[in-house]
């Protein structure tokens, strides 16, 4: 018994790790300065969604791998990885002073917005050219509307396209190490 509560417990430390280095990588200045993210809670919420959705989606790839099929640690990394994202949100609303009868509906509005925007970003991804529909979904997503230069939004596609192959380069042993490599933003 104990020691299912000791891999529980290596797993979720694997995941706050793997949250970190996601947070740290869509606070890249490179987003805000050059790609015209706005440097907004909305701005950073959605460049974090991003990145998270990127790296569940390679997790839940790898779990269509017959030989992955059954990998509970897998399956347990994608809860504990989205069960401290939601945590964070709490914790980053308590913190702006969010009252406590409004953290609730006010996260469960913010995980709604992740769960429907990691289900567009599969499918796009999962698509046979996803730039177009990327393209829709970074200015109604990231930009919120806005319309930022045509050569940002190519830039853009070209990073997803390019951290979804510096993903799929990284094995399960990677990510149960919590040794996640991203690219570069430029």
């Amino acid at each position: 018994m104990f020691n299912f509560f000791n891999k529980n417990s290596k797993v979720k430390d694997i995941a706050h790790g793997l949250f970190t280095k996601i947070v740290s990588q869509a606070r890249q200045p490179e987003f805000y300065e050059t790609w015209q993210v706005s440097d907004t809670l909305d701005g950073r919420f959605d460049l974090i969604i991003l990145h998270v959705s990127l790296v569940v989606d390679r997790f839940e790839a790898q779990l269509q791998d017959k030989n992955m099929a059954h990998n509970k640690n897998m399956v347990r990394l994608i809860r504990y990885l989205q069960e401290v994202l939601f945590d964070n949100m709490d914790m980053s609303l308590r913190e702006l002073g969010v009252g406590d009868m409004s953290v609730g509906k006010k996260v469960k509005i913010m995980a709604e917005a992740y769960y429907g925007r990691k289900k567009t970003y599969q499918e796009i991804i999962r698509s046979n050219d996803m730039a177009p529909d990327f393209k829709d979904s970074l200015l109604r997503n990231i930009y919120r509307g806005r319309k930022p230069d045509d050569r940002v939004l190519d830039d853009f596609v070209s990073y997803v396209n390019r951290q979804i192959e510096c993903l799929e380069s990284q094995s399960y042993e990677d990510f149960m190490s919590g040794n996640i490599v991203f690219t570069e933003v430029k």
